[in-house]
């Protein structure tokens, strides 16, 4: 109840200020329909339902699958099943690159609160052949119109609304990848019509999706006529865990694009799906055109790399090999921070033991000094700051810092946040899904994707389906300082044909032979990154397996607000937490806001863990 009233209470309030600063930009549309702004007074994270998501030290081990083929990791067992039944056993040539496809739209179809092909993302695609390995960065881009004063006077309209949609990047994002990477033994017709399928048949809603539309039931309720397809029969409400739901627009959408065979219909001006979203972007008082929907570009590339000693887990003279996704994603902070890590000296420990708690936080605060300097780049060609926080210069002495107070046993986190000599704000996006898959031939698809905060920009177009992202939220805006005085980042502002920064970090990891050892990612904004370098030190440096990986209670620090937070603190234990205060750090317990899904490698045979704990995922395997 707290929440609504003080939902109710953002709305006056930002309506009047709209009202008198941004009659313009807004339209007089959007004006006249106080509905967007229900939802403002809350970050919007995922932590904000009503599910009971905690981690657990004592995790059932039946969410622990096994297979020997392949697997898929992700937050729903009713798309992995759809995937693996109708793409990687009915073609059995096909691969992970085209699993991905289905699986996408899938997770898009049902979980449409956090992505969507109305959104934008990241893949990261390995196979045996080190000449395939690829990343697809497939952000959405800022509109023609859009320059780095635009949400002067007005900086809410970035989150909801037409103005806060970027051009969508997930279909365009997908097709790149299905035909450089895919198998070619199965066709982009057949990849897609499982899923719309699904969406004309339906399927009981589960409880994340269930969780997220009775926190916007106002919302919902007052975009009625766009939102149809959530209310209840009696039209008094959404609908509710358990009930039946399908998505036949929108399955009319896929079966256009499956029957074309591509995603030119997405970005074609001619054709009557672009038409139809960009008349709802601009309805709602969006700048998005037609033009914008034809110049749409992915970025593809190599993977960010970086060999780390294996003595954690393989023979000590084999590496293993990281890729991580570049461009506008936060990879290179990863690359930077597992740098760091693998500087320290390998001295045994585990989770939350003094030494090894203090190394792991202190890599954290290192790495969003990093993410400050990021911003979106295309090509191979790092751009000068971000080369910087990748070279051997800036990991040393990161490094040293470390090492140096572990070797005075005086593990004491550095007390002036400047010290970790952030460049500018860190940006703290939303939202995301992300999902993991391996197939029989050992090819890995790691893949991040969302359309930002809880239903985007909260505008769906009832012609096509569509949900639109708002990922116009992601950039900087001018004269936004932060609290802490540090200036919003210059590489980061919109501008025409540009992406926002966002944390997703799509990881696989190689053993000495090239196969996949670990294919890992996460989803919940500014917490993705943290937990992502979690999962990969409890991998490799404390030898966890992957069961626990995923299920114990995990930290963060994003060097501002200088706090760590923590998921559980009576989990953690009095002496953890006594640790932490005696090196300095001030803690804070918070929800959980992070999600997991991750495969490994063991003995022959695939493990696949979901975070079941945190958004109910469950994996499958074959």
């Amino acid at each position: 109840m707290w929440a609504k009233k003080w939902l109710q209470l953002g709305v006056i309030l930002l309506l009047s200020r709209v009202v008198s600063t941004h009659p313009i930009i807004l339209g007089q549309s959007t004006l006249e329909d106080p509905r967007f702004f229900h939802r403002l007074g809350t970050d919007h994270n995922i932590e904000i339902d009503p599910l009971k998501r905690q981690p657990t030290l004592d995790p059932d081990t039946s969410f622990l699958k096994v297979g020997h083929n392949g697997a898929i990791s992700s937050d729903l067992q009713i798309c992995s099943n759809l995937t693996i039944t109708n793409v990687l056993k009915k073609f059995p040539g096909s691969n992970a690159a085209d699993a991905a496809v289905t699986h996408a739209l899938c997770i898009g179809m049902i979980n449409f609160f956090n992505s969507g092909i109305g959104g934008g993302g990241y893949a990261v695609f390995s196979s045996k052949d080190e000449n395939k390995y690829l990343t697809v960065d497939f952000r959405e881009q800022a509109p023609s119109g859009s320059h780095k004063k635009m949400f002067d006077g007005c900086p809410e309209c970035s989150k909801l609304g037409g103005l806060s949609v970027a051009v969508p990047g997930e279909l365009q994002g997908l097709y790149e990848l299905y035909e450089s990477r895919g198998s070619g033994e199965v066709t982009w017709f057949d990849l897609l019509k499982p899923v719309a399928d699904l969406g004309y048949e339906g399927w009981h809603i589960g409880d994340a999706l269930g969780a997220a539309l009775k926190y916007y039931e106002p919302s919902l309720l007052a975009m009625r006529d766009d939102w149809s397809f959530v209310i209840n029969g009696t039209g008094n409400g959404v609908k509710k865990v358990n009930d039946w739901i399908n998505r036949p627009v929108l399955s009319d959408t896929l079966m256009e694009l499956a029957r074309n065979g591509s995603a030119a219909p997405f970005y074609d001006s001619n054709h009557w799906i672009a038409q139809s979203m960009v008349k709802s972007i601009t309805k709602h008082g969006g700048i998005l055109t037609l033009e914008d929907l034809e110049k749409y570009n992915v970025s593809k590339s190599k993977p960010l790399s970086l060999k780390i000693r294996s003595g954690f887990h393989h023979a000590p003279d084999n590496d293993l090999n990281v890729l991580t996704s570049s461009g506008s994603s936060s990879g290179a902070a990863l690359i930077s921070a597992l740098g760091i890590m693998d500087r320290l000296d390998s001295v045994e420990g585990g989770d939350y033991l003094p030494r090894k708690a203090f190394e792991l936080v202190e890599a954290m605060k290192w790495m969003a000094s990093a993410r400050s300097r990021l911003g979106d780049y295309e090509g191979e060609e790092l751009p000068s700051h971000i080369e910087e926080v990748l070279h051997k210069e800036w990991i040393d002495n990161a490094a040293g810092s470390i090492k140096q107070s572990c070797l005075d046993n005086d593990l004491k986190t550095m007390r002036n946040w400047t010290d970790y000599k952030p460049a500018y704000e860190i940006n703290d996006p939303h939202g995301t899904a992300h999902f993991s898959i391996v197939d029989s031939f050992g090819n890995a698809v790691s893949l991040t994707t969302t359309v930002n905060l809880l239903f985007g920009s909260l505008v769906h177009d009832p012609a096509t389906g569509v949900i639109f992202n708002n990922e116009m939220d992601d950039f900087s805006q001018v004269e936004r300082s932060n609290s802490f005085g540090l200036a919003p980042s210059i590489y980061n502002y919109p501008e025409p044909g540009k992406r926002p920064l966002s944390s997703a970090v799509p990881t696989i990891i190689l053993n000495e032979l090239g196969i996949p050892d670990l294919i890992v990612g996460a989803s919940g904004g500014s917490t993705i990154t943290t937990s992502v370098l979690q999962a990969i030190v409890r991998s490799y440096w404390y030898r966890m397996p992957l069961l626990e990986t995923i299920a114990y209670p995990r930290v963060h620090h994003q060097l501002l607000p200088d706090t760590l937070e923590v998921e559980n603190l009576a989990m953690l234990g009095k002496t953890a937490i006594n640790t932490f205060h005696e090196m300095g750090h001030n803690t804070l317990e918070r929800n959980p806001r992070s999600v997991v899904n991750a495969i490994r490698y063991s003995d022959g045979d695939w493990h696949a863990v979901s975070d079941y704990w945190r958004k109910r995922g469950v994996s499958s395997v074959y």
